[in-house]
This record gives C-alpha cells, sequence and structure tokens, in this order.
C-alpha cells in the first residue's frame, strides 16, 4: 500500500484522482486509502487489502488497469488531499 505520513507524500495518488471521471468526490479507493492508511501499516490484512488499491508507489490500480475508462478530460475534477 502507499503509506502516505503526511498530504505531501500523497500527491501521487491525489494527481492520478484529479484526471479520474469519478474523482469528483472520493472513489472507494481513495476513500478507505485516506481512512485506513496510517492503521494499516501494523495490520497484515489491512496492508494486504490496500496493496491491491494503491500500491507501494501511490498507483491506483483501478486506474492502472482500466486507464482507458477512468481517465477524464479534468474539467469536472477536484483536489482530494
Amino acid at each position: 500500500m502507499a503509506y502516505f505520513s503526511n498530504s505531501t507524500e500523497g500527491l501521487v495518488l491525489d494527481a492520478q484522482c484529479s484526471k479520474c471521471k469519478y474523482g469528483k468526490e472520493a472513489c472507494p479507493i481513495a476513500l478507505v486509502q485516506m481512512t485506513y492508511n496510517y492503521e494499516a501499516v501494523n495490520n497484515e490484512t489491512a496492508t494486504n487489502i490496500l496493496n491491491g488499491l494503491v500500491d507501494k508507489d501511490g498507483i491506483c490500480q483501478m486506474r492502472k488497469t482500466f486507464a482507458k475508462d477512468f481517465v477524464s478530460d479534468g474539467s469536472e475534477q477536484q483536489s482530494l488531499f
């Protein structure tokens, strides 16, 4: 999982979310990453789950897997972090 110890480290995910057509509001992937980021560090199961959603480099796996479906022109996006 991408562990973000501060908001600056979350900029990688934020940049992706800002270009995602589902990024106007926090999607479930961004929401669980933001909500459970700190708690999951010491929990192997939670870490494994979050790793499946956002990799250690902060890359959203849904966006990576379905890039052609997730990318928008960015006109309706906002920063999530």
